[in-house]
């Protein structure tokens, strides 16, 4: 008996057979016997095996796997939305190259990726192709530690795979350290259908993105978790199968590695997949009439087969005079990828039936192009604009791809308060009277705007909406920021306290006595140079008593003392161990609270801060000689999120700017937005320590083609 062999006895015997395995343990001699001592050691010598099966086969692809973190960017809020994904990869060459799943580097802006011995390595993206939901990386192998030497997994053949095989699904589950989960094949060539069953689905894991299309995936029941994505699937060999893609529910779906690697290998060699196209969807016959061929199931209208006659409802018969037969679901992708595989621009003579008539005729194929279009944020027009693909053009029975389409609107920017307003999936055709056919010359018109001192108070914007032709004027020029103006001066007693109700008076042995509990007396302030003490329950001031009855009356103590002037002296009367005691305090003007301190919202980096007041050094301890903002929020998606920023946290210095305040601040802000640097440096202080923050933003619209340009020197 093989070691193969003997390790997949075993799994029938735990996984399928286990009940039966137990009643035969019942019915066998008791422990001790010789037979018993057997069949134990047979079953021992059996885990033995597989497990050794198991450990090499994972130790041939383990230290290849990788972790991949990516910095995303979104469009939807019209400006660029930094965000977090992780997914898995496998180093499939010396020179870095590693698989993974499309969806885990849509929309990547920067690449890391973790290796088996911890070191995290930036990476860039060689290509991607989301009709298979498949792309490559590149570690950049300058800064792998000196002496570091690349583990590379292997292929295997996924067309051997058969029902019932074992196989291991390895990835990084919830971003966690590399893991290893057991299982078999259940369908060696699945595919999703419609209601109806006989449609192949085109899934989409990104809206207006389809995917899948050529796949017969691998369901297996090893587990898959998010993070798995892109993560290899294993055989006994330990040789990559497939590529791990979706799960759940106790089922996996890969990609066969008789697609994913052809589809790596031209990534490498060309950045894209080239496919050819013909326009038309295919169904199997599976609930017709027919007893051979394929259905038509749609054409594109002036695709190349519509151009050659083709119509839904024909039976294609054969390709190139090769009979052509889908009998099941199942078989359309591989006539989908039979014809992808084509050259562009060759030849394809059809035979079909066009109502049981027999005919022929020649398609030329076409190159099959992106379902989406490449996208820009203008941030300070309050939009995302996205190229128009030829689908997108049919999807939205749009008359050409000229133009841009608006993918993203930031709700009260200048484009949201326009009148009329521009909005989701607009197409905009002008600006200031010129002409814009492409997403390159609306972002080089934007910077042109923009960079303009001063920036022009009103832009000139022509755009079509459901075949309707307008113009609107946009404001780009940001308003000035005009500062609230401040509440007027009152007087003020330095200290914090609670509502001592009923209840809580008799509790603290002061029946009658409802008042207010000093629970902090501030330090350098008038009153910490009175005799108030904490636990003092002021009752009266002045001889007005302010004894609250409901937690509604919670500012009775405030309002009585704001009635008065400042620096007046006020007669306090305080409970204190059990007796009445008048304590003379000097009242003095009121602090600034939080919630009156100015404030700026900084658009670029994401940032609410406001002033830091006096209570917020009461509260974090700090004493005069702190300075700074205090931050409000941070969007965590946002620049200064991303760089490790968030609320609580008080800026002390931007670059080489000390921040002090609120003008200082805003000098600072403004500064970077005229430099625009590709680092800043931050420095806080969160609780006692100090901490540098680098964040990296990105100032300027890039379409895909410049953001290559940067990467390629």
């Amino acid at each position: 008996m093989t070691r193969l062999f003997r390790a997949a006895s075993l799994l029938v015997l735990l996984a399928g057979a286990a009940p039966l395995f137990a009643q035969a343990t019942m019915a066998t001699p008791p422990a001790g016997s010789a037979a018993a001592s057997g069949d134990d050691l047979a079953a021992q010598n059996l885990r033995e095996e597989m497990r050794k099966v198991v450990l090499e086969a994972r130790d041939k692809v383990f230290p290849a796997l990788v972790n991949i973190s990516v910095i995303t960017v979104n469009y939807a809020t019209g400006q660029e939305t930094k965000g977090g994904a992780t997914g898995s990869g496998s180093i499939i060459s010396k020179d870095g190259y590693v698989v993974t799943n499309h969806h885990v580097v849509e929309g990547g802006k920067k690449f890391k990726v973790t290796l088996a011995d911890r070191q995290e390595i930036p990476a860039k993206l060689v290509g991607d192709d989301p009709l298979t939901d498949l792309a490559v990386l590149q570690i950049d192998t300058s800064k792998l530690a000196p002496g570091t030497s690349l583990a590379v997994a292997n292929w295997g053949d996924s067309k051997a795979l058969t029902i019932g095989d074992t196989v291991m699904a390895m990835g990084s589950p919830f971003a966690l350290s590399r893991s290893v989960t057991l299982g078999i094949v259940s369908n060696a060539d699945r595919v999703f259908t419609g209601g109806g069953g006989d449609d192949v689905e085109e899934m989409q894991f990104d809206p207006g993105q389809r995917t899948g299309i050529f796949t017969r995936w691998i369901q297996h029941d090893a587990a898959i978790n998010p993070g798995n994505s892109g993560g290899p699937l294993v055989n006994l060999q330990g040789q990559i199968v497939g590529i791990n893609t979706l799960g759940g529910s106790n089922m996996g779906f890969a990609i066969p590695a008789a697609l994913a690697r052809p589809v790596a290998e031209s990534l490498i060699a060309k950045g894209e997949v080239i496919r050819s196209y013909v326009g038309v969807s295919l169904k199997s016959i599976k609930r017709s009439d027919f007893k051979e061929g394929v259905v038509v199931n749609s054409t594109v209208k002036e695709g190349p087969a519509d151009k050659a006659g083709l119509q839904a409802g024909d039976l294609i018969t054969a390709f190139d005079g090769k009979p052509i037969t889908a009998r099941f679901p199942e078989e359309i992708p591989a006539i989908a990828e039979m014809i992808a595989n084509l050259p562009v621009g060759a030849p394809l003579k059809v035979t079909y039936k066009h109502d049981g008539v027999e005919k022929t005729t020649t398609i030329t194929t076409e190159k099959l192009l992106r379902d989406k279009g490449d996208e820009a944020a203008l941030r300070g027009w309050g939009i995302s604009a996205q190229e128009i693909t030829e689908k997108m053009a049919r999807d939205r029975q749009l008359d050409s791809t000229e133009g841009v389409i608006v993918s993203g609107l930031h709700q009260g920017g200048p484009a949201d308060l326009a009148e009329p307003s521009i909005t989701w999936g607009d197409v905009i055709h002008s600006v200031d009277g010129q002409p814009i056919k492409t997403l390159d010359e609306l972002v080089e018109k934007y910077r042109a705007i923009m960079s303009k001192d001063p920036i022009p108070e009103f832009v000139m914007v022509g755009f079509d909406r459901r075949g309707k032709n307008q113009v609107t004027l946009l404001k780009p020029r940001p308003d000035k920021k005009e500062d609230p103006p401040r509440e007027i001066p009152k007087a003020w007693l330095g200290v914090a306290t609670q509502p001592v109700l009923k209840d809580l008076a008799d509790k603290l042995g002061m029946p009658g006595s409802q008042g207010f509990r000093v629970s902090r007396v501030y330090p350098n302030t008038l009153a910490a140079k009175s005799d108030l003490k904490v636990g003092d329950v002021i009752v009266a001031v002045n001889g007005a008593k302010t004894q609250p009855r409901s937690t509604q009356e919670a500012g009775l103590l405030q309002r009585a003392i704001r009635r008065l002037n400042i620096d007046d002296k006020a007669t306090l009367t305080v409970m204190r161990e059990g007796k009445q005691v008048e304590v003379p305090v000097t009242l003095e003007r009121t602090r600034i609270a939080p919630e009156e301190a100015l404030r700026d919202q900084n658009k670029d980096f994401d940032l609410t801060v406001r002033e830091l007041t006096f209570f917020d050094r009461d509260d974090n301890r700090w004493d005069d000689s702190v300075q700074g903002v205090v931050v409000e929020n941070a969007d965590r998606a946002g620049w200064a999120g991303l760089a490790g920023i968030g609320p609580g946290d008080l800026i002390q210095r931007i670059n080489d700017a000390e921040i002090t305040d609120i003008p200082t601040y805003r000098k600072a802000m403004d500064d970077l937005a005229k430099k625009q640097p590709t680092k800043v440096t931050f420095y806080i202080l969160r609780g006692t320590r100090t901490f540098v923050m680098f964040a990296e933003p990105d100032w300027k619209p890039k379409t895909k083609q410049e953001e290559q340009k940067e990467e390629a020197k």
